[in-house]
Formats: structure tokens, sequence, C-alpha cells
């Protein structure tokens, strides 16, 4: 485990007996000993307050944390990391977000046991009882400003300046959006692709079916302030979840686009249209794995329409489309049938299965390069051993005061670097048997039994197989026979 020490004094602190650097660092190196803990860095804050998070060693630290350089951070009492409610809880929020643990070495607060945890959730409790009473004051607030036709903050939609005045060539893309919808009766994706193909941006960002959509939803353009949004069961709440309300409607100081009798209109006829066509996610064998392999967009299955067979059955397709091509068409990516992803991803595995009829001169060849790869693999973990058995001998001179905290902090990352080295050799030594054993034994399992599965069982092996599967192809418009595969391949990644 990599354990990293804070350790910060004031001056008051520096007066006091058992604060100081040297007590600290003694006490903390002992406790890291006694759990047979590796300290990788030591951030020290000298004559800085805990008030807040403004201190160099700290700033330092979180940065290795976004890094994800350490598993623990061990400090010798909870107020020498901070003194603050929210900055405790925000802390702790980052470590549990990078999995990083906490621990104090004189007090129950860590986060390795189920005690330890109730007092940090103790403290996340005092800080959001804070946070409430600050929005709901917060709240107040802004709906005061609603009130008197005042935005309540955030930024001013496209349209606006920053100021909240209207850009005339903006607001003229706005009103066409609307002309286009109502009187030319386009759909929301064709005005999107028409705006596209015209090169008209929206500040630099092109125009989908989506961000069409939410201008004609805005009602901000109808000269109406909005406090709220709705939520699922009728009522609405402001983005923050904290500051839950109701709707609250208040005509704006600003200059409207258009009319709230324009607004409602195409707005009714907005929801009219809001059937989107989408089917059963569990007729979808490879939701959310597909990537598409020209523009790095996710693929999302749909179904054609309905048909009727000879015989009198009915019978709808499922395909896979990439979502750019679908929301603007900036991408060429064909649609493809789900049965021809299926057909792709067998020869893939087929290609990836080892043979079976591997003839015993082989079999012995392959014995004797495992044995070979073992050795090496036991000289590099011996290697890295003794890499850590030095980052501790260097730990005991920064006790016993032989070497400063940048000296330790320097010996520390060289024989961090050697110990990356190290790892990454050996993880290049393993890489070959990666797809053998373990991964191999779950394709074979995979295709086998695949005739048996039905749609949800399919879809579910899939997510348990595959991380991503992304498609490739130079086709752009496919037409030909009906079905028929065109030529494509693919490539995954495994769980």
């Amino acid at each position: 485990m990599r354990v990293v020490l804070y350790i910060r004094v004031s001056t008051d602190d520096q007066a006091r007996d058992g604060f100081s650097i040297e007590a600290q660092k003694r006490k903390l190196i002992s406790y890291c000993d006694s759990q047979d803990w590796t300290v990788t860095d030591v951030y020290i804050d000298e004559g800085f307050s805990a008030k807040d998070l403004n201190r160099p060693e700290m700033k330092r630290m979180l940065e290795d944390l976004e890094d994800n350089k350490f598993d623990m951070v061990l400090v010798y009492k909870l107020d020498r990391l901070t003194r603050s409610t929210a900055d405790c809880d925000k802390l702790l929020k980052l470590f549990e977000s990078h999995k990083v643990m906490f621990q104090s070495s004189t007090e129950s607060f860590e986060t390795r046991t189920a005690t330890g945890r109730l007092f940090i959730r103790l403290i996340s409790d005092l800080a959001q009882w804070e946070r409430e009473n600050i929005a709901e004051r917060v709240r107040f607030g802004m709906e005061q400003m609603v009130t008197e036709g005042r935005r309540p903050g955030g930024r001013y939609p496209y349209g606006y300046t920053k100021e909240g005045v209207l850009i005339p060539e903006e607001a003229a893309v706005i009103r066409r959006i609307r002309d286009m919808y109502m009187k030319d009766n386009l759909s929301l994706k064709k005005i999107a692709v028409t705006l596209v193909q015209e090169g008209v941006t929206r500040r630099g960002y092109d125009w989908t079916k989506s961000s069409v959509s939410l201008t004609l939803e805005n009602i901000y353009y109808a000269g109406i302030i909005r406090f709220g949004s709705k939520m699922a069961n009728g009522k609405y709440v402001n983005r923050k979840k904290e500051l839950r309300t109701e709707i609250l409607d208040s005509v704006g100081s600003h200059e409207p686009v258009w009319t709230l009798d324009e607004f409602n209109e195409h707005l009714e006829i907005l929801r009219a249209r809001s059937n989107s066509g989408y089917s059963r996610l569990g007729d979808y064998w490879f939701t959310g794995l597909l990537k598409c392999g020209k523009c790095g967009s996710g693929m999302f299955g749909r179904l054609t329409n309905e048909r009727i067979r000879k015989d009198g059955s009915r019978a709808r397709v499922v395909y896979y489309m990439c979502r750019r091509k679908w929301a603007n068409k900036s991408c060429t990516m064909p649609i493809i049938r789900q049965k021809h992803v299926e057909h792709l991803l067998f020869e893939f595995i087929e290609s990836i299965i080892i043979d079976p009829n591997i003839t015993e001169e082989k079999m012995k060849k392959v014995k004797s390069e495992r044995k070979n790869k073992e050795k090496e693999i036991q000289k590099h973990k011996r290697n890295i051993e003794e890499t850590q058995e030095r980052m501790k001998k260097w730990q005991y001179m920064f006790v016993n005061d032989l070497i400063s905290a940048d000296d330790l902090r320097e010996r520390l990352n060289e024989e961090r670097v050697k110990e990356s080295e190290l790892k990454s050799e050996l993880e290049k030594i393993n890489v070959n048997n990666q797809e053998t054993d373990y991964i191999i034994s779950q394709l074979k399992e995979m295709k086998e039994l695949w005739p048996l599965f039905d749609d949800k069982e399919k879809a579910e092996i899939s997510k348990i197989i595959f991380k991503e599967i992304t498609l490739y192809t130079d086709l752009e418009n496919v037409k030909g026979v009906k079905n028929k595969f065109f030529e494509a391949s693919l490539s995954a990644k495994y769980r």
C-alpha cells in the first residue's frame, strides 16, 4: 500500500509539545512501520493555518491525488488536515472518488473499518446540514430575483451576450429554426442536418437533433424566466438537487425572441410528436458496447419498420447506427444489422481461440517458453522487492534526521521510477498470456452457448465478456442484395 504523510504546524502549534514537525514525522513513520506500509511521499505545511485548503503542500498532495500516486493519506490528528467541516467533507469525497483511504494515527478517523466510516459519516452529515442551510438561503434569494424579473445566475443561452443583450444574428437563427419546424414542417433531425450542411454553427459547435429540441423548448426565448426544472413525478427542482422548489415563472426584463403564444404553439406540437420510435432494449445484444471506427462515437440500436412476411408473420430487423451520423450526418459510418455484427464478432472470436489440434512438438515449445517466462517473472519480482526495501531505508534515514524531506522525496521518486519500470517490464512479459487461459475459455463458452441464449441473455453475456467493440469499414453508403454482409471488421476490449 502506497501511503503518504500529511504534516502541518502553525506558529502556535510549534510551541506545543507533540505537534512539532519532528514529532509528527517520527510517530507517523513508526505507525507505518507497525502496519508494514510503504511511505511514498511526505507533505509538510509549516506555519499554515487549517482554516482553508490554500496551502502549498496541500495543493501538491491534491495534484498527486488526481494522478493516482498513492492509496492512503495518514495524519497525526484530523485537525492537522483541516479544521473546517466543509473542507473535511470535500477532502473525504475527493479521497473516496479516487479510492484513496484516509486515517488518523491517534483518533478513530479512518475509512478502512465500519467504525471509522461511521465517524466519517457523522462529519459528512454535519456538512450536509450546513449545506442545506446555505441552500435554503440561496433558494430564497433566487426566488426573489425571479419575482423581480431578474435571471438567477447561470450562463445566458445561445442568442444572448454575457450581459443578457439579444444578439440579432443568433436570434435570426433561432427564429429560423422555429419557421423550419412550424412552416416547413421539417423534423428536428432534418433541421440540424440542414444547418450543418449550410455551415451554420452554434457558437463553434454543430447543431444536433438534441440542441434543436432544447432551443424550441427553452421558455426563456419567450421572455419568461423559469426557476426550477421538471422531474419525472411532475414536480420541479433546480439543477442542484438540494434546491427543490415548485416551478416559478416570471416575466423577465430581457428582449424575447418569440411570443409566449408562439412558444406554447410549437411546444404542443413537440409533445404530440414525442414518440421516439425506440424499441425494447432486450432486442439489442450489443447496446452500450459498440463504437464507430470512423469517428469514435457510440452506436445505438433501433428497429426497422414492421413488415409482413409471405407467411403472414410480422418482422422487424435490429440494426445499429453511429450517434454522430444520427445527430447531424457528420459521420459516414453506414448502418449495420445486428446479424452482421454477430457474424463479425464470431469471426473475431474464431481468430482468437487457439487451435485445439496443436501438435505435440508445438506444445513442447510452448511449455519451454512458459518456463523461461516464469524465470523472468521471478527475477523481476525480486528486483521490485529490493526496490521497496530501499525505499524503507530512506524513510528510516528521514526519521533519524539524516536526510531532509526534500532529499527523501527525491530518493523516493528515483526508487518509484525504478519500481515502475520493473513493473512495466513485468507486465510486458505477461501480456502474451492475457488472451489465453481465462479469456479463451470464456470465448469458447460464449460460442458454444450463444445459440441457446435468448435476446436478454445474449446482451448480458456480451457485457460480461466485452468492455468495448469497435466496428470498422471503408464503405459509406451500402446498397446491395438483402441479407448480404458488406466488407467490415471489428476489434474488442475485454473486461
